[in-house]
């Protein structure tokens, strides 16, 4: 086994942050993956500090050799272990498919750990318990059809599709992210969050459809709100700036601070799904 590095990585670093953006990747996705929204941070919350983090799944990106998790509880509980550990911050989470589900439960066991959250973000991602969902076992596919499922979502970059060697190498994780994601979102227990919820969805995604965006307010005791987007299942790297300046104009005023710290960047990478 590899060395243990943490879940959670810091894309773009401030002194003293006011709002800490979490993104929660999808399956296979990496946390190197959302360096390119750092470019677009500070016009989208102009005077503020927003650090960028992004999680880091066992088995994924530098912590390839760590065995994948297929429990999205163990995971959601190493991602709030490492957050506990930094500097404190409001809390604005954005899960991608499957990384809503790891979302939910970082939200759920925040107010624990002392941290709050101000906003959850579920995009392009079933809620769990909608009973409209279909039921899925997309885990249990053979590695071939899987994997042609997986590029023909847009997930894959198209100059490593063709390379069993790749595949090989990250299908296990992206086959363990899949098995987490259909066993929690069949869960028959009820999730009971209190933070405002904001469900984004995009017209031409072939997995959600935008009705299924209403299901994730009745989840919460706080606010609620929708947003249909244009784009496929990964519309989150069509337009980073318009995303996160609509994520910023729903964030509560209280926990945005008016005086700006400059930032600066460190990592590097690109999603892979």
């Amino acid at each position: 086994m590899g060395v243990h590095r943490g879940s959670v990585r810091t894309v773009t670093s401030t002194g003293r942050p006011g709002l800490r953006l979490l993104v929660l990747p999808h399956s296979g996705g990496r946390a190197e993956g959302f360096t390119g929204w750092r470019a677009a941070l500070p016009a989208a919350f102009p005077g503020t500090a927003v650090e960028l983090c992004a999680a880091q799944y066992p088995g994924h990106g530098d912590r390839l050799a760590e065995p994948p998790s297929q429990d999205v509880g163990a995971i959601a509980e190493e991602i709030v272990a490492d957050l506990a550990r930094l500097p404190p911050a409001d809390l604005l989470l954005f899960g991608h498919s499957f990384g809503s589900a790891v979302a939910c439960e970082v939200a759920r066991r925040c107010p624990g750990a002392g941290l709050d959250v101000v906003l959850l973000v579920a995009s392009s991602a079933w809620a769990p318990g909608d009973p409209a969902r279909p039921p899925r076992d997309e885990h249990l596919l053979p590695d071939a059809e899987l994997w042609e499922r997986l590029v023909a979502l847009g997930g894959i970059d198209p100059g490593i599709a063709s390379e069993t060697e790749i595949r090989d190498l990250v299908l296990p994780a992206m086959r363990a992210d899949i098995a987490a994601h259909e066993r929690y979102l069949g869960c028959p227990d009820p999730v009971s969050l209190h933070c405002d919820v904001h469900a984004c969805v995009a017209r031409a995604d072939p997995l959600v459809p935008v009705l299924a965006a209403r299901h994730w307010g009745r989840l919460t005791t706080g606010n609620a709100s929708v947003d249909i987007r244009p784009g496929a299942h990964f519309h989150v790297f069509d337009d980073p700036a318009l995303l996160l300046a609509d994520l910023a104009r729903r964030v509560p005023t209280h926990a945005t601070p008016t005086h700006a710290i400059p930032t600066h960047a460190n990592g590097g990478g690109s999603a892979h799904e």
